[in-house]
């Protein structure tokens, strides 16, 4: 995929692998918005000349209040980058779990499908453009101290090979961002390092 000359949103971009991709996109030309929850992390973003803007993927209202404020500076937007992830530890032995299993699920697919819904119509009026998708090399081998972070990956696998189908013919670039498989550390993603892979690679 070309990174040269882009518009780019990246959700969830404050760390790790979203904050390097996007000093990549930056390096290459491009014009890059980081979006996230922490307004100390985007304030120091903004002044490294990044554009910023506060969203919570778990909030349908955030999500889209995000999307208008983006595509009111940015109407060029051509590219989705879909970062935001936690990874906690279950027992599931333990009925207790539920509640961090909820919160995954919530963060690391449901809020990637939020995000994409929410800009998915302006690339398609664009007739050009690109998502990315951000899975893990867990979500494709077992991983019993934390199933429902590699359940929530396998999910967004699944759903990114789904969208590149009924997007197709549509212009729309759709590609899946797969770091090297080692575990995540239980708390916000994005430590991990990361490699590219084509659409449908298993991880190494």
């Amino acid at each position: 995929m070309d990174i040269t000359n882009r518009t780019v949103f990246i959700a969830g971009a404050t760390s790790g692998i979203g904050l390097e991709l996007a000093r990549r996109f930056a390096a290459a030309g491009s014009s890059v918005v980081l979006g996230g929850r922490r307004a100390d992390l985007l304030d120091r973003l903004a002044a490294e000349r990044f554009g910023t803007v506060p969203i919570d993927v778990t909030d349908q209202d955030s999500v889209g209040r995000a999307r208008d404020t983006i595509l009111r500076s940015h109407p060029g937007l051509d590219t989705i980058v879909t970062m935001s992830g936690i990874g906690m530890p279950e027992d599931l032995r333990d009925p207790a779990h539920f509640g961090a299993a909820r919160q995954m699920i919530d963060t690391n697919l449901l809020g990637t499908i939020r995000v994409i819904d929410a800009f998915t119509p302006h690339l398609v009026g664009r007739g050009a453009g690109a998502v990315i998708t951000v899975t893990s090399g867990i979500g494709f081998l077992p991983f019993p101290v934390m199933p429902t972070y590699a359940a929530s990956k396998a999910a967004v696998h699944a759903y990114t090979e789904a969208l590149r189908a009924q997007l197709d013919g549509t212009g729309i670039e759709v590609s899946e961002l797969v770091p090297r498989l080692s575990p995540p550390r239980p708390s916000r993603l994005g430590s991990t390092p990361a490699r590219s892979t084509s659409p449908s690679s298993p991880p190494r």
